[in-house]
């Protein structure tokens, strides 16, 4: 456990007056330590290089108003402790945040699903699947765009294996892939859905 770092008034000071980078690098040098076990310790499920960065951020704008008087107001490291809890909190509601909304985009996309008819709703979902498929960071870029010319725009295999520079086989197994990717997500939101 990092012990508690020594305040240097000096730092304080020359940080407040908006000093160069060399002294922010001395005070992370010095508090990096007491920070990232302050947060393991309070707050092990934030992410947090993201929480630290939010603290500097927000210390860059407090510390030209904030003036270290340890007897009235306590040390610093509990003044910074104060700006790590708040940080972590915000990390942790946004967080939650996030997800509660992922989860209602998702639960409301189902609903309008199951609402439309059923031709209007196996379009949809032919639709959801493709979104997904052409999303898929794992298919090479060069390949989903073949599957774009020949499946969905309907161009001759010849012309988009001349464009892309690959033979015309090479098409046919990229767009027979595709679909068959495609089927899958299809069955996958069948089953889920």
């Amino acid at each position: 456990m990092p012990t508690t770092p020594t305040t240097s008034i000096s730092l304080l000071k020359d940080l407040a007056s908006g000093c160069s980078n060399a002294r922010w690098s001395e005070f992370v040098r010095r508090y990096d330590g007491f920070m990232r076990d302050f947060l393991m310790r309070h707050y092990p499920s934030v992410d947090a290089d993201d929480v630290l960065q939010n603290v500097f951020i927000s210390l860059t704008t407090a510390l030209p108003n904030y003036h270290y008087t340890p007897d009235a107001k306590g040390h610093f490291h509990n003044y910074l402790a104060g700006v790590l809890r708040h940080k972590a909190a915000d990390a942790i509601r946004k967080r939650t945040t996030e997800s509660e909304r992922l989860k209602d985009y998702a639960n409301d996309r189902a609903a309008r699903l199951r609402e439309t008819s059923d031709a209007d709703w196996r379009e949809a979902l032919m639709h959801a699947a493709l979104e997904q498929l052409m999303a898929d960071d794992a298919i090479v870029p060069r390949n989903r765009e073949i599957f774009r010319h020949v499946a969905l725009l309907g161009e001759a295999p010849e012309r988009v294996a001349a464009d892309f520079g690959v033979t015309r086989g090479n098409v046919d197994v990229i767009k027979k892939r595709l679909l068959g990717r495609l089927q899958e997500l299809v069955s996958s939101m069948l089953r889920n859905g």
